[in-house]
């Protein structure tokens, strides 16, 4: 090989060289970008109002929807400081892209979750991140997981307030007491389905359910979905 080919083929690496370390360097500068936004999403303790230009309007919620999601569905909304789960990436790309339209890097995220992904205070499932942007409206900034299924929000209802336990208590008292067979009600074999001794299961049966409801609420630190959404203790 000629010194002429040589030096060519020398200059051709020198020059890949080159063109690899710029792309390694530009990947080390999107990664801290990347850990900027996580510690950012992550020492966010308490709402901060962001302001951003050109936002999707069907992404802002007023305070009032946020609460009455939580309560429907039985969530927390707390600041993402308290979150101990794992921020994707693509809620990390979503902020900053929505960075590339704020006047300032953005702070003070709050997040719908499931009691269980925050680090809850002990005073004795998938998340939705969202930014402050003033006058009590908040941007959703990205959601994951299935945490909106509409099982969650029937298996929520019975705790949403005390009115609604105290209907589903009454309604498991009647279907209970409606599917006692007579004959354990009555010594009179031929006494009909309904009578005094259908209401006295029922009553009774009631009765039975509100003490071990009444304890295990008591027992197991029961909060109502009402007054949880926002606490950031256990009790």
């Amino acid at each position: 090989m000629s010194h002429t080919k040589e030096d060519e083929l020398a200059s051709l690496l020198r020059g890949q060289g080159g063109i690899m370390q710029e792309v390694y360097s530009i990947l080390e500068k999107e990664e801290k970008k990347d850990d900027l936004a996580r510690a950012a999403i992550h020492s966010s303790l308490k709402p901060r109002e962001n302001r951003i230009r050109g936002l999707d309007p069907s992404r802002l919620f007023d305070v009032e929807d946020i609460r009455s999601n939580c309560v429907r569905y039985r969530l927390r909304f707390l600041p993402a400081g308290r979150f101990k789960g794992v921020i994707p990436r693509e809620a990390v790309y979503a902020i900053r892209q929505l960075e590339a339209r704020a006047e300032a890097p953005l702070g003070g995220f709050m997040i719908m979750a499931p009691a269980k992904r925050f680090q809850l205070c002990d005073c004795d499932a998938d998340p939705l991140l969202f930014a402050p942007v003033g006058n009590g409206k908040h941007y959703l900034v990205h959601q994951w997981g299935r945490e909106l299924h509409p099982w969650r929000a029937a298996w929520g209802w019975p705790v949403r307030s005390w009115l609604h336990l105290v209907i589903t208590v009454l309604a498991f008292s009647a279907l209970l007491s409606a599917f006692v067979p007579t004959g354990w009600l009555s010594a009179d074999p031929d006494a009909p389905w309904w009578g005094l001794h259908r209401f006295g299961a029922f009553f009774c049966t009631t009765m039975f359910l509100c003490a071990a409801t009444a304890f295990s609420w008591f027992a197991f630190f029961g909060q109502f979905s009402k007054d949880a959404w926002d606490s950031k203790t256990f009790n």
